[in-house]
């Protein structure tokens, strides 16, 4: 502009140096929003074709899963419980069906020549044996049992009762220390 048209307008050369400014930084506004229409159309454009594979995928996955049912716990759940009760059924009856005795029942009569020699009857009848009685005064720590097992070699419940049955005693834990005792010993001869 003149200078002349300038000083009619009012305008210094500072204003006008600012207008100038201003419309520089229109333009670059302008090719901005431009560039950034054209970005966000691209960008646009690139989202629809990953977004158009991403169904693409999720439709495949969608079509194999159809094809396999997915049971629910409560179907494997009940599937169980009625096989657990067919597996008691089969084994209460094979424990049943075993388990049966027959109901009829032969009585067996013993044979009269057969004759039942008892190992009493031969030690008896190979050796003679001869019943003394021994004195004993028992001593401190002394039990019964450890008095039997002393005179007999062993543990002998039958030889016990039969040392309490001579003595007199009740309780065999209450046996006395200097008590005298009368302990049947056999001899053989």
């Amino acid at each position: 502009m003149k200078g002349s048209t300038l000083h009619r307008s009012g305008l210094t050369r500072e204003k006008m140096g600012v207008l100038a400014n201003l419309s520089q930084v229109e333009k670059k506004q302008a090719t901005r929003a431009q560039l950034n229409q054209y970005y966000k159309n691209q960008k646009a454009h690139e989202l629809d074709i990953l977004w158009g594979g991403v169904q693409k995928g999720i439709q495949k996955v969608h079509n194999a899963t159809k094809t396999t049912h997915q049971k629910s716990p409560a179907v494997y759940l009940t599937i169980g419980f009625i096989a657990g009760v067919l597996f008691m059924s089969c084994i209460f009856f094979i424990v049943s069906i075993c388990s049966m005795s027959p109901k009829t029942s032969e009585n067996i009569e013993p044979k009269e020549d057969v004759a039942v020699i008892g190992t009493d009857s031969a030690s008896e009848s190979s050796v003679e044996t001869t019943l003394t009685e021994e004195k004993y005064v028992v001593k401190k720590g002394d039990t019964l049992n450890g008095i039997a097992y002393r005179f007999y070699g062993k543990y002998d419940p039958v030889k016990i009762q039969e040392i309490q049955r001579i003595n007199n005693i009740v309780n065999p834990a209450a046996i006395g220390i200097g008590q005298e005792l009368i302990i049947p010993v056999s001899q053989d001869r």
